[in-house]
């Protein structure tokens, strides 16, 4: 979820201030009713009604729900790549204290009503709606675009696809502490201590596994494929987009 491309302009809102701030008014009110009401609640209509403005002037620039839920989400993520791009540019810093810092940003993150909230609902609808799937799959290939990347330098040993494959299994055990550290979870309180044994198992993790270890535990790379490439849904020219587009947020 880290590196997405920024908000589009709509139609029309290019040129005006006030397209631009009725745009803003719908995405915050899309969201709000994610997060409050569910995905079942969202619909034009209730984001006119909420907005108290008619339907037409929500239309004119969103012609369905998913259209609407694609730019909520692209809203929604604009302040990760901002705060992550802070933490990777921070002068002073290693890869090791980057990616702690990287870990300990997305645990405090999860507390937040809006994450524990709308997250679910995104990995629900990728089961079913193809659209979000894709959107789903973009959120977490840039999410493991930044920690690969930290991986290179603090064990480079790992080839690309044990890298990449590592930051399946540490995305995955961040975002797993949802159900139970997330906002209003019955471990909440408990984040402190949570989020140091997290820090201290996945930074130890990554510094110390070695091609050999994985080897003793059943991984054989002479199995995989003579060239490899990243598990995705995304056709090529879709990837080769995703991350052109996450290469405009990397300057600091």
């Amino acid at each position: 979820m880290i590196g997405a491309s920024r908000l589009r302009t709509r139609k029309g809102s290019g040129m005006y201030q006030t397209g631009r701030d009725r745009v803003i008014q719908i995405l915050d009110t899309a969201l709000e009713i994610l997060i409050e009401d569910g995905y079942q609640a969202l619909t034009l209509r209730e984001v006119a009604r909420r907005c108290n403005i008619q339907i037409g002037a929500v239309s004119y620039y969103y012609k369905s729900r998913s259209d609407l839920m694609l730019d909520v989400i692209n809203h929604v993520l604009v302040p990760y790549a901002d705060n992550i791009n802070s933490i990777l540019h921070e002068p002073g810093l290693t890869a090791e204290q980057k990616l702690e810092r990287f870990i300990r940003l997305l645990l405090d993150d999860i507390q937040t009503k809006k994450t524990t909230r709308l997250f679910p609902h995104l990995w629900v609808l990728a089961n079913h709606d193809p659209l979000i799937a894709k959107v789903v799959d973009s959120i977490y290939i840039l999410e493991r675009r930044t920690l690969t990347q930290l991986f290179a330098e603090i064990n480079p040993l790992l080839s690309a696809q044990e890298r990449e494959t590592l930051a399946v299994f540490v995305s995955a055990s961040v975002a797993g502490g949802t159900m139970f550290v997330g906002f209003e979870k019955p471990w909440a309180t408990e984040l402190p201590l949570y989020s140091a044994i997290a820090c201290r198992a996945l930074v130890e993790l990554v510094k110390t596994i070695t091609p050999d270890q994985l080897r003793t535990y059943g991984w054989s790379p002479e199995d995989s494929a003579p060239v490899w490439k990243t598990p995705t849904l995304l056709n090529p020219e879709e990837l080769q987009t995703v991350l052109e587009e996450a290469e405009t947020t990397d300057a600091p």
